[in-house]
């Protein structure tokens, strides 16, 4: 691994790892719901075993576990431990006990070949330094005929919020990052990466799974627990509240009489490794 794909990777589980205690606040609730639909649209059997990769807190690792219960199990990884110790509680929680959780990285996976049923990924691929390198790595895992599926946000997700967001930044001088979360928005360039790693029968779906948020207090808590907090962190620690209140100003004008409108148009992406 290069410098820049090591300085990616540290910044990835350093900002996981600070988010990790408000990372299941409700007005992130687009993450059970994205891990209840990968569930259903994978159709799940009882006694498969399923690998869930950068599985977070588990929305997805749970929705899984349920669908699999008794004989099946999951493998649930990711690079951040705290991540994992919220998502083991929320398996308990669920009154659960067929999965099992592991610091991994996902591009590099501790797993013989050949051995799962399915793989998912909610919202974590496009995280990873070389894309292409892992899903060949999660080829190389899954069973002939296996399936896979993993998802993205298209180009409105967050939107009008987030062009908001960026523009507040750059007036309080943070330089806009490259905005990983929007690298695989398209099926076309999921299509690409999917074949050049020898997946077969891709098929995709666009969702969407937004809902109407209370307040515009509840965008500022999806900005302090989510990928965006890595941007956040930037404005200088004596600004911060000058930061918050001309982004809660602007956002607080988009408020209906039904609340503030949090689009989460996701692209659900799957494949099969060839028989």
């Amino acid at each position: 691994m290069n410098s820049d794909a090591e300085k990616l990777v540290s910044n990835v589980i350093n900002i996981f790892e600070q988010v990790a205690s408000g990372y299941d606040n409700p007005a992130m609730r687009f993450f059970p719901f994205c891990g209840d639909r990968i569930a259903l649209h994978l159709q799940l059997k009882r006694n498969e075993k399923v690998l869930d990769i950068a599985a977070g807190t588990g929305a997805a690792t749970v929705a899984a576990a349920q669908m699999i219960i008794p004989e099946g199990r999951v493998q649930a990884i990711d690079l951040s431990e705290k991540m994992l110790d919220k998502a083991y509680i929320n398996l308990q929680r669920a009154g659960l006990n067929n999965a099992d959780f592991y610091v991994m990285d996902a591009s590099v996976l501790d797993f013989k070949s050949k051995y799962f049923d399915a793989a998912i990924c909610a919202f974590g691929l496009f995280f990873l330094p070389d894309m292409a390198a892992a899903l060949k790595e999660w080829l190389r895992v899954l069973k002939p005929d296996g399936r896979l599926m993993y998802t993205s946000f298209t180009p409105k997700a967050f939107q009008p919020m987030a062009d908001i967001f960026r523009a507040d930044l750059e007036d309080f001088g943070v330089q806009w990052p490259e905005a990983r979360w929007l690298l695989l928005s398209t099926e076309q360039e999921n299509r690409k990466l999917l074949e050049q790693a020898g997946f077969t029968h891709l098929q995709f779906l666009q969702e969407q799974i937004g809902y109407h948020l209370n307040e515009a207090e509840d965008w500022w808590e999806v900005v302090m627990n989510s990928g965006f907090r890595g941007m956040l962190n930037q404005v200088p620690a004596d600004r911060l509240d000058d930061f918050k209140k001309q982004h809660l100003d602007k956002v607080k004008q988009l408020k209906t009489d039904k609340g503030l409108w949090l689009d989460v148009e996701t692209l659900f992406s799957s494949a099969r490794r060839p028989m």
